[in-house]
């Protein structure tokens, strides 16, 4: 489809079911106008004029049927509309040729013949919406970053391969650099879908920012509900094949997605990609470099990996700006799972690929988690061990046969090292967790 997806959309998972089901629906709507003029104006003044009137109101109910609920266009309507009307033209032509023929040479009723002409004018009608009436050009994907926003004629795409989505809280300080990393990828495919979880500070002001670019959509969340209700929010707004979620304050590097994009494509096994991520202060500045994967390269078992981040004792994957997963994939286990808030990543990653194989994608970072005083997962440190052991047990009680009583035993001591090590160095951190302070230092 040449417009993007509207709201049918979320109910019909597929465009180009959806436009079939208005099809049909404009079909008997066309049909029942031309029964209706047939047996009033019709019989006094013959079946051509009925076709014209049937014509005209069946053109204007067909283009707001498909323009509300089919396809997502913004701005030229009269353009689209002259455009919707010339398909339309088409299939009157091709009527107004059928329908003397099948009436006067083969003797057919008028409705009856009209009923067969449905059939043909239906296949033209189809695929003159499709690539003409509705048409959005969509950007290339090999365009740099830096070029001009598109307009809304330019950059509706179909429905985009990726949906980036973040779930923004308090990120006033970092939103605006966090998308710049996004927009600067060199795979374009992709629609942003950016809500703000009820921030107390301007958040919502940056998101404004944006507010002219047709590849993204600005979302409120009520608040409370955790950050599971927000991450669920954009996620379950996403129209994308594959989805990023991204947090309002990490970063992406340039060629993120291209490269895991394309590391799923080429293995439908698999659920998801990862890759290995810079550890970065408030100020971007890297402190640890290219960490994650544990060794995971290329297509693995999904059941292995998650058996390897249980014995690792932390999530070896990376944070989700990390990962990108299959909407379906995502979908079909309920979304994020938050049982154990600091492990809502890792919890759902594990759940997703014991559906399928994981791909490591890259040698070197591809994406930049950031340490920051303002971060909700900082915030739980202090729990973080007890956190991991529960879903190790967890683990182990679901899925004996991946997660041995030993990988328990080992993840539990790894996991307890390690949120003592996370600690000590969020204190040795100091002020290069704060932008502010860093600043001012």
């Amino acid at each position: 489809m040449s417009g993007a997806p509207g709201p049918l959309f979320r109910l019909i998972r597929n465009q180009k079911v959806a436009f079939l089901m208005v099809g049909a629906a404009n079909t008997a709507i066309g049909f029942g106008f031309f029964v209706f003029f047939e047996l009033t104006i019709g019989v006094v003044y013959g079946y051509l004029v009925t076709l014209v009137f049937a014509h005209v109101f069946s053109v204007i109910c067909a283009f707001f049927l498909y323009r509300t609920f089919v396809f997502k266009v913004r701005g030229n309507f009269f353009g689209d509309l002259a455009r919707f009307e010339l398909v339309y033209l088409t299939s009157l032509g091709v009527n107004f040729v059928l329908l003397p023929i099948l009436v006067e040479l083969a003797g057919l009723p008028p409705i009856t013949a009209q009923a067969l002409i449905v059939f043909v004018t239906a296949m033209i009608s189809f695929f003159g919406h499709r690539d003409f009436s509705f048409r959005r050009k969509t950007p290339l994907q090999d365009e740099p970053a830096a070029l001009p926003t598109p307009t809304p004629e330019e950059a509706d795409p179909v429905t985009p391969k990726v949906s980036i989505v973040i779930p923004a809280y308090n990120n006033a300080d970092y939103l605006a650099e966090t998308v710049g990393s996004v927009l600067a990828q060199t795979f374009q495919d992709f629609e942003v879908i950016i809500s703000d979880h009820s921030s107390t500070d301007a958040t919502w002001e940056v998101m404004q920012g944006f507010a002219g670019d047709p590849r993204f959509r600005l979302l409120k969340t009520e608040a409370g509900g955790g950050a599971l209700r927000n991450w669920n929010r954009v996620s379950q707004e996403a129209t994308g094949e594959y989805i990023k979620l991204v947090c309002g304050d990490d970063l992406l590097y340039p060629e993120i997605l291209a490269q895991q994009v394309a590391a799923l494509d080429a293995a439908p096994t698999a659920v998801l990609a990862a890759s290995k991520r810079d550890i970065v202060d408030a100020n971007s500045a890297p402190i640890i470099r290219a960490r994650g994967l544990a060794g995971l390269s290329g297509v693995s078992d999904g059941g292995l990996a998650v058996r390897k981040t249980v014995r690792a004792g932390t999530n070896i994957f990376g944070e989700p700006g990390c990962v990108l997963l299959r909407r379906r994939d995502l979908e079909a286990i309920g979304w994020w799972d938050d049982r154990w808030p600091y492990l809502i990543d890792e919890t759902t990653y594990a759940r997703v690929l014991l559906r399928g194989d994981v791909i490591g994608v890259g040698s070197g970072a591809l994406a930049g988690f950031r340490v920051s005083d303002s971060q909700w997962s900082v915030r739980l440190a202090g729990s973080q061990h007890q956190a991991a052991s529960a879903f190790h047990q967890w683990m182990h009680e679901v899925h004996p046969d991946i997660v041995s009583r030993a990988d328990v035993v080992v993840g539990n001591l790894t996991a307890r090292a390690m949120a003592l090590a996370r600690r000590l160095t969020y204190l040795y951190l100091g002020r290069r967790m704060s932008k502010t302070k860093a600043n001012v230092a």
